[in-house]
């Protein structure tokens, strides 16, 4: 039977290559939409699917695909991930996850192995979160109701979400219902890395996931009273940045109280930001994470009380919004157990492991079969330049997602 071989040095080559594309004047690699540098990318990734013999094509959320057609009339196999990236991150995250499905589509190719089912290999659009508040921007709109029309107005730097859309290829205005339904993907596989140490502290390299965590995210508006901070006494204050501190303190505390949950606060802005003025205005993200669903909502239940009681002790406005809630999924038992059989047959340490991150295949689990593999993050390190997974991984992951597609087509 015939079976793919994965091309690494090709494989990293791509890697290589799609790293080149960085926003200038920002550190580590950093793709973000709708910059410059994440549009020219997928130029690149697109000419690069065509030269793979694949053909490409924009969907109106903005989702790059790249489709071979299979030998018979049944829906396509999905994979992929994402290239965009946080500020300052690493060459792997989400770029993995495409340009290994090019690769595993290549080698099956070069293999002569024709499958039953079309093959697509799937860029999705904007899956960080940016200020625009939406994650997965991509996948949620090509898989969910939940995209809003009135989010298109939304601003950063003055370009609105429908601008943004725009110049990426979408068509915004055509969103609002799931642009697949149900049985119109075969399935979905991811690889990535890890972001995270278990793999390397279990001296495993390859893993299936067997969950992924849901997600509760909000920007949050803290408005008080600028004045002088040493001539204003403490009991005529309206400091929005100490309400924002134990609202920041409160996200790590009711996490703590939640085994297995977590939480966080990643951005902060404040204003006027000089130090002896007391803070007028005062913007955060918060987000709270857990595969428990009914403890994620009563975490941030909690989380929205002790905020409103903040705010309230210190004479200061609140608002969240941009509100997200991403439930968590998990992969069909007969899908993760292919694909931890795949991944074990080239790692018999291979793991059954869940992940703390959000990913597309959360959404597209809502409409097809979807599982995730991942590879090492040495260090456990992610969303940071120093990202790093040995060569050796990276080609073994991809070789695993190529046997993975293989078993699937063939089950």
């Amino acid at each position: 039977m015939l079976e793919p071989t994965i091309n690494a040095q090709r494989l990293l080559d791509d890697l290589e290559a799609l790293a080149q594309f960085t926003e200038p004047d920002t550190p580590g690699w950093t793709r973000r939409f709708p910059s410059d540098a994440y549009r020219r990318a997928r130029q690149w990734l697109r000419a690069r699917m065509e030269t793979a013999g694949l053909a490409t094509q924009l969907d109106n959320a903005g989702n790059l695909f790249g489709r071979r057609d299979g030998a018979a009339n049944m829906p396509p196999i999905h994979a992929g991930s994402h290239t965009d990236t946080v500020m300052g991150g690493g060459r792997y995250d989400g770029t993995l996850g495409v340009l290994g499905a090019l690769e595993a589509a290549r080698a099956i190719a070069d293999a002569g192995i024709r499958l039953r089912h079309p093959l697509v290999v799937a860029d999705h659009l904007s899956e960080e979160a940016t200020d625009y508040a939406i994650a997965c921007l991509g996948s949620l709109a090509m898989c969910t109701g939940h995209f809003r029309p009135e989010w298109l107005a939304r601003q950063v730097n003055g370009v609105t979400l429908r601008q943004a859309m725009l110049d990426m290829g979408a068509h915004p205005e055509e969103l609002g219902q799931p642009l697949v339904k149900p049985g119109e993907i075969a399935a979905f596989l991811e690889l990535h890395i890890e972001q995270g140490p278990v793999l390397e502290a279990r001296g495993a390299t390859l893993a299936a996931v067997s969950g992924i965590v849901g997600i509760r995210r909000a920007l949050v508006e803290l408005a008080g009273k600028a004045n002088h901070a040493g001539a204003t006494p403490m009991d005529l204050r309206h400091d929005a940045l100490a309400a924002a501190a134990r609202i920041i303190v409160a996200v790590e505390e009711i996490a703590r109280a939640h085994p297995g949950a977590v939480g966080a606060v990643g951005k902060l802005d404040l204003r006027p930001n000089q130090g002896n003025v007391i803070p007028a205005q005062v913007t955060l993200m918060a987000e709270m994470r857990s595969l428990d669903m009914a403890a994620l909502d009563a975490m941030w239940a909690d989380l929205l009380q002790l905020a409103q009681e903040a705010s309230a002790a210190r004479g200061v406005t609140l608002h969240f919004h941009n509100e997200t809630r991403l439930d968590s999924v998990t992969p069909p038992r007969w899908l993760h157990e292919l694909v931890l059989a795949v991944c074990r047959r080239h790692d018999p340490k291979a793991l059954a492991i869940p992940s703390g991150a959000g990913h597309d295949a959360s959404h597209l689990a809502l409409v097809t079969p979807a599982a995730m593999i991942f590879v090492p993050s040495v260090g456990g390190r992610s969303h940071a330049p120093e990202e790093y997974t040995d060569p050796a991984d990276l080609a073994r992951g991809v070789h695993a997602l190529a046997d993975a597609i293989v078993a699937i087509d063939r089950a």
